[in-house]
């Protein structure tokens, strides 16, 4: 009997070691962590590919998508509480200053990466004070785009500087026929104030100084919302309650002759099942004032300090930012906004730039592409600029009013 029992139990032994042996080799492993990401806005990519992940690695992935704003609050509550509740952060890069100090130091697990196929801009966007805190997962920047097939009819030159763009917005403006010269947004929208500090810095001016001290109120930040101001003439009507999605929208729908607008949204106008203009658009460099400033607003994956999965947030960052997701983002028909590559190799594929024929610009404005000010205290900036952009740009507030007013506004960030 003793015998027996012997046999019984060394059979289940090599039984279980059988099973073991034989089932996945992350399944004893498997475990969850939870991502911060940005709701409606490059999510659909992510959701579509991410079954890929956690099938290779056993990592499971609980994604919390949350609009700009409030992605943002629930970022910094999660990092600067007990909260923890996020392990990778999907993050707008002017927020990692604010928060670098609540991020893992990523300099050394980088190594593992190839980092020189990343734009150097956009791997800058994860640096706060010479070490790395966030891989860059999407970088997106702002781009000039105009009806390509117009301007040829038309015997017009891609225009170079902000004058030249004025000179076609008129010419091309057709309120009659429900078409505008130039689309782009005015109002309390936050593209409104991203649009508005596109044009300080091209005329030379900014909010900010080297010093942190406020600077809206000089002649150079003059010229450039003064630019602006003559520009939105030839917008829509309403373009005063216009967003991110009514830019696109509005191209889509072949409602204006050119735009300022994010990589991002340029994707869906090249979707023809839902864009009239698919293959009819051209996309440039930034044009200048005195100077090229396209504006980049790079998209990291930082991971938390707190977490207490270092590892599997690890896999994630490398997953997320790597080429075979880059390939699948890039090339995924989004209909609200892209996810793109910050690797130049994925931008320069033969296939992604004959899918996307603004893969070159994008590139191109990326590598002379300007970062809003790397301080902790500019998202409350940028806050007081889109309340300034929407005094003047409704005609509520004298632009000298406003500057002036921004510059109090940004000075008593500055002073907290």
């Amino acid at each position: 009997m003793r015998s027996l029992m012997r046999l019984i139990c060394v059979g289940l032994v090599v039984a279980v070691a059988g099973a073991a042996a034989a089932a996945p080799l992350w399944a004893a492993a498997e475990e969850t962590i939870s991502l911060a990401f940005s709701a409606g806005y490059k999510e659909d990519v992510l959701r579509a590919n991410i079954s890929k992940f956690e099938q290779s690695t056993g990592v499971r992935v609980q994604i919390d998508a949350s609009p700009y704003d409030d992605l943002y609050k629930k970022t910094l509550l999660s990092l600067s509480t007990s909260a923890n509740r996020y392990d990778v952060l999907f993050m707008d890069e002017l927020w990692v200053p604010g928060l670098a100090r609540f991020l893992m130091p990523l300099d050394a697990l980088a190594k593992q990466l190839d980092v020189a196929d990343f734009a150097p801009a956009a791997m800058q966007a994860g640096v706060v004070q010479g070490r790395l805190y966030g891989i860059p997962a999407d970088p997106n920047v702002q781009l000039f785009i105009y009806r390509k097939d117009v301007f040829q009819q038309r015997g017009l030159k891609v225009p170079d500087t902000w004058d030249e763009v004025l000179r076609d917005a008129q010419m091309l403006n057709d309120p009659a026929k429900g078409v505008a010269g130039i689309v782009t947004t005015a109002g309390g929208d936050l593209q409104t104030a991203l649009d508005m500090l596109l044009f300080m810095w091209s005329y030379g001016g900014d909010v900010l100084d080297r010093d942190g001290r406020a600077s809206a109120d000089t002649p150079a930040v003059r010229r450039g919302v003064d630019m602006f101001l003559q520009l939105l003439k030839y917008a829509p009507p309403g373009v005063q309650s216009y967003s991110y999605p009514d830019i696109t929208k509005t191209m889509q729908l072949g409602r204006a002759m050119t735009a300022i607008q994010w990589a991002g949204g340029a994707r869906p106008m090249e979707d023809p099942a839902n864009s009239t203009v698919a293959g009819k658009l051209g996309y440039a460099l930034m044009p200048r004032g005195t100077q090229r400033a396209p504006m980049r607003g790079v998209w990291v994956i930082g991971i938390a300090g707190s977490t207490q999965h270092r590892e599997a947030a690890w896999k994630f960052a490398q997953w997320v930012t790597g080429r075979e997701f880059g390939l699948a983002s890039v090339l995924y028909p989004a209909k609200a906004a892209a996810m793109h590559s910050a690797r130049v190799s994925v931008l320069t594929d033969p296939k992604v730039v004959a899918t996307l024929p603004y893969a070159p610009a994008l590139l191109a404005n990326l590598r002379i592409s300007r970062a809003r000010a790397r301080v902790p205290q500019f998202p409350d900036i940028q806050e007081a600029v889109r309340e300034a952009a929407a005094g003047i740009t409704t005609g509520r507030t004298p632009v000298p009013d406003g500057l002036k007013a921004l510059d109090a506004s940004i000075n008593r960030v500055m002073a907290k």
